[in-house]
């Protein structure tokens, strides 16, 4: 098993302290919270974004192998369309392809919350009753995703 720390860009670290700031609108309790939420939204909005600059990592032992990485490794999975993707030997290309998807759905995750930072937590909600039933085929899914790892 890995245990490598997972990357977050630098120049998002304020972004994360803001979400978690429950002093303010925060509504996340966690960075691993946000950075999964992120990752699923970016995967699902088709925004990946490469970056170089890492903040301090979140460490893997933090992430649930039952829900969080079933995430990471469909999505990683249906972005490859390659089995081998899930390999112990794949786990850093695996992990990246993910990073990445949480570096582009931030942004979005972000402007989407703060455009009315008192109603934070209501837009949220709002976010996930939507990807819930989103369907439309230009969108990725994530019923599309269960469905394809139903073999």
């Amino acid at each position: 098993m890995n245990v490598r720390r997972i990357r977050r860009p630098k120049d998002q670290e304020e972004k994360y302290k803001e979400l978690v700031n429950m002093e303010e609108f925060g509504i996340f309790l966690t960075y691993k919270d946000i950075f999964m939420t992120a990752g699923t939204l970016g995967f699902m909005e088709k925004k990946r974004k490469a970056f170089t600059g890492s903040a301090e990592g979140i460490p893997w032992n933090v992430f649930s192998l039952s829900t969080d990485e079933a995430i990471i490794n469909s999505i990683a999975l249906a972005e490859t369309n390659d089995i081998t993707i899930l390999s112990e030997e794949q786990f850093d290309m695996k992990l990246t392809i993910f990073e990445e998807y949480a570096a582009g759905g931030l942004e979005l995750l972000y402007n989407r919350l703060m455009e009315n930072p008192k109603q934070a937590l209501n837009t949220y909600f709002n976010m996930i009753v939507k990807m819930e039933k989103e369907e439309d085929e230009k969108t990725r899914n994530l019923k599309g995703i269960a469905d394809m790892l139903s073999f």
